[in-house]
């Protein structure tokens, strides 16, 4: 067999689109560079994470790319026990799966078909949907007025014998957190009557104290299934690796559902990314501070805006959402979709520094309602 050199599979990643267009002299360095020119539309729309992947996941790419040809068990298996040191946890409570969509799937093919979901609306509506096409009754339990989980109507929509209930925190679209202390005493409340899910895809992006991870009712013996995604702050949405935390026999439970094999460059890219510290803390860094500063300015515009702990921004339009996303595309930016029932309102996902002075610029032109 003819054996790839590192140069020579570089070349045939950025050929390939894997690498980006800054070509081979940026491959395996950091991305914090923000002085190539925008490229309109600007994309921020889909909660991308645009400082990633980080130069480890980069460099683990391409050494890789000499095993596309063959499954990933022994990758997997890597990656099974990073994240097992990483959660302080023994591999059987790992699963991993293709982006955390896959696993959102799993979970409603194993607890939600033919049964009952309770969830927040509007959240994160991946695993509904899914629940849904297998028979699933879904309970929508509408936001607080602050837009966050709504904890005790949550808890009365949840009776003994609901297939599961699914907690987004920090939750999508609206980026919104409940304090740990109660989202512990909903999850342990809840726990005790169905299997709880709390998906956790932005939970490396919150200000510091203003929510909990719930990942250590996961490593003991609550009915608990923790939920983390390398497709934000790791910056590698486009490579599809997620994974659970929790207790062995719903690990052992969730495996056997397994619909696809995550792919071999992927696994590869995130358990690099695992080890890539500064990346990870410069990522971070530079979309909490972004995050604070869009924020600000859409106040100072009198444009409401939720408490958003994402890398994305929900934001009272005042208007349609069809006609904001009108303006804003001749503007040259895409933003996110409608998310009902808050018709008015729109998630708009951070991008680089140089794109969210263009988004601010933007909105200070948007002929909207203020508030």
């Amino acid at each position: 067999m003819t054996r790839v050199d590192r140069r020579q599979a570089l070349k045939l990643a950025f050929g390939a689109g894997l690498l980006p267009a800054a070509g081979l002299a940026n491959a395996g360095t950091a991305t914090f560079n923000d002085t190539t020119p925008l490229r309109y539309p600007l994309r921020l729309g889909f909660n991308e994470n645009p400082w990633g992947p980080g130069p480890k996941a980069r460099a683990a790419v391409a050494a890789a790319l000499d095993d596309g040809c063959r499954y990933g068990v022994d990758y997997a298996m890597r990656l099974i026990a990073a994240i097992a040191a990483r959660e302080n946890v023994p591999g059987e409570r790992v699963c991993i799966g293709s982006g955390s969509g896959e696993l959102l799937h799993m979970l409603a093919l194993g607890w939600g078909a033919r049964s009952t979901v309770t969830c927040a609306w509007p959240t994160f509506a991946q695993l509904m949907s899914f629940a849904e096409k297998q028979g699933a009754t879904i309970r929508r339990v509408p936001l607080d007025a602050a837009l966050r989980h709504d904890a005790a109507a949550i808890a009365a929509a949840t009776p003994a014998g609901t297939g599961l209930v699914y907690l987004c925190n920090p939750n999508n679209p609206t980026g919104t957190v409940l304090p740990g202390a109660a989202l512990r005493e909903l999850c342990l409340e809840l726990a005790a009557r169905t299997l709880v899910v709390v998906d956790e895809a932005y939970m490396d992006l919150v200000e510091p104290g203003v929510t909990e991870s719930m990942i250590d009712l996961a490593r003991g013996d609550t009915n608990l299934v923790v939920l983390r995604t390398f497709s934000k702050v790791h910056g590698l949405a486009g490579l599809r690796i997620g994974y659970a935390i929790g207790r062995p026999d719903l690990i052992k439970k969730l495996r056997a559902l397994e619909m696809v094999s995550p792919n071999v460059l992927g696994l590869a890219a995130a358990t690099a990314s695992l080890g890539d510290t500064e990346f990870i803390a410069q990522s971070r860094e530079y979309i909490i501070a972004d995050r604070r500063r869009v924020t600000a300015a859409c106040r100072e515009l009198g444009m409401e805006c939720s408490d958003s702990q994402g890398n994305f921004l929900f934001v009272r339009t005042g208007v349609p959402i069809a006609e904001f996303r009108v303006q804003m595309k001749n503007r040259g930016i895409d933003v996110g979709r409608p998310f009902e029932p808050l018709t008015d309102w729109c998630r708009i996902s951070l991008g680089r520094t140089a794109e969210n002075t263009a988004l601010i610029n933007a909105l200070r032109n948007f002929k909207g309602a203020r508030a």
